[in-house]
């Protein structure tokens, strides 16, 4: 069975994960197990946008692989063989999943609660990191750089094992596995999650939370999974004492159910000092937002960069924004801003951050991205294993590529145990210091 592209312009790795979760994908066991090779093959040489690379070296490994497999090959023989195949490009977006590591969904819940706890993998384990205020987490005394060992019944260092070895490297691996607990997390207004962490004191603790509604909305896009959006503004001093303030906008996904909202946020930010866009977290979505957001802040139509498909080149440009909601004219913000970045930061997230470093509209702040800038499919294989796959390229306006590099932030100022256990932001710190110093 075929699962559906996430959105076919940007297919986000975090995203991905709750719709690999809830798949209903059949294994005919009566296939043979070359026919899983063979299916991974078919959807990467249909799909992959560097023909070159496919006609050449990658056709003589895959050809190498089929041939070795032979006649008696093992389901693990092919697993082996699928994951030789996919690493040729070396390219993030390229994963296999065993069928029994993705986590099984019940049924969908007609409304959707949240523990109010967003995870990071930061030091080889899973931190709380964000904890919403009056949120039941809160109310149970989950505090940030608590670590998160079991959700439910899903011990998270086995499941650890099994994903680093599914990935490219450890880091990706992670990657996943953060998003598998954040899966694990969301559920039904109402229904109870179990989640084991040990604190700073090294107690372990089992907390019952029962899942309280959401903040933002929920929406869909395409055949993405239902994803709960926010955005949010709010205003921090230029320095103490001073009057003037920076605008911090937050938003969680570019998803067209928000474009209201940072319409309403960015409008609202031009009087301020400066503007701090907050990316971190944000996995990615639609890329044909960046043209309105972009618009906020760029005064001409100019290309934040480009996707090359096989047959085709889509450019993502600016659309200035100069008449607001009431219909007064106004101009794009001019003043210094300030984009914080993470490792959770992708696709959309960087490409629009890499653009806007690019063309010298933006200073990056925080941790390098995630370097997952490709969209991508999926396809659960006759075996049950779950694959993704690179459909398109990404470069911005200088030319660079993201993918597998990420963005590299101007200044450096990664997430610390220490920070989160002290409620320390050093990368808004960074950036606001960094407008501070260039605002008389």
């Amino acid at each position: 069975m075929r699962l559906p592209h996430l959105c076919r312009l940007a297919a986000v790795l975090p995203l991905l994960v709750p719709a690999l979760a809830s798949a209903q994908g059949a294994v005919n066991a009566s296939l043979p197990p070359l026919a899983s090779f063979d299916s991974a093959w078919a959807a990467i040489s249909r799909t992959y946008w560097d023909q070159a690379l496919l006609d050449g070296r990658w056709k003589i490994v895959r050809d190498s692989l089929r041939e070795g497999l032979g006649g008696e090959a093992t389901a693990a023989d092919v697993r082996r063989a699928v994951r030789a195949l996919i690493a040729v490009p070396k390219q993030s977006h390229f994963v296999l999943i065993p069928g029994d590591a993705a986590p099984t969904a019940g049924r969908a819940a007609r409304e959707p609660g949240t523990a109010g706890l967003e995870v990071r993998p930061l030091d080889g384990a899973i931190i709380a990191w964000r904890i919403a205020a009056g949120s039941v987490a809160a109310l149970a005394g989950i505090k940030p750089g608590d670590r998160i060992v079991q959700v439910d019944s899903f011990p998270v260092d086995s499941m650890q094992r099994v994903l680093r070895a599914s990935a490219p490297d450890a880091g990706v691996g992670d990657h996943l596995l953060a998003s598998f607990i954040a899966a694990r997390l969301s559920g039904g207004l109402g229904q109870e999650v179990r989640v084991d962490i040990v604190d700073a004191s090294g107690r372990r603790r089992a907390l019952l939370l029962e899942r309280s509604g959401i903040e933002g909305q929920v929406t869909r896009f395409g055949n993405l999974p239902p994803f709960a959006v926010h955005v949010s503004m709010s205003r921090v001093p230029v320095a103490p004492g001073d009057p003037r303030t920076i605008a911090v906008v937050r938003f969680n996904g570019w998803f067209p159910a928000l474009s209201a909202g940072l319409d309403s946020a960015f409008f609202g930010s031009r009087d301020a000092a400066g503007l701090v866009i907050d990316l971190r977290g944000n996995p990615g979505g639609v890329v044909g937002m960046i043209a309105g957001v972009s618009g906020h802040m760029l005064d001409t139509v100019i290309s934040l960069g480009e996707l090359r498909q096989r047959t085709s080149v889509i450019r993502f440009s600016a659309n200035p924004r100069r008449v607001d909601p009431s219909g007064t004219l106004t101009a794009p913000f001019a003043g210094p801003i300030a984009i914080l970045i993470d490792e959770f930061s992708a696709s959309t997230s960087e490409f629009f951050a890499s653009g806007m470093q690019a063309l010298g509209r933006a200073k990056v702040f925080g941790s390098r991205s995630a370097g997952m800038a490709l969209p991508a499919a999926a396809i659960r294989l006759p075996s049950g294993d779950v694959m993704m796959h690179v459909i398109a390229d990404h470069q911005d306006p200088k030319g660079r590529r993201v993918e597998g590099v990420g963005i590299v932030p101007d200044v450096l100022a990664p997430l610390r145990l220490e920070d989160l256990r002290a409620g320390r932001d050093a990368a808004l710190e960074a950036a606001r210091e960094w407008i501070a110093a260039g605002t008389p």
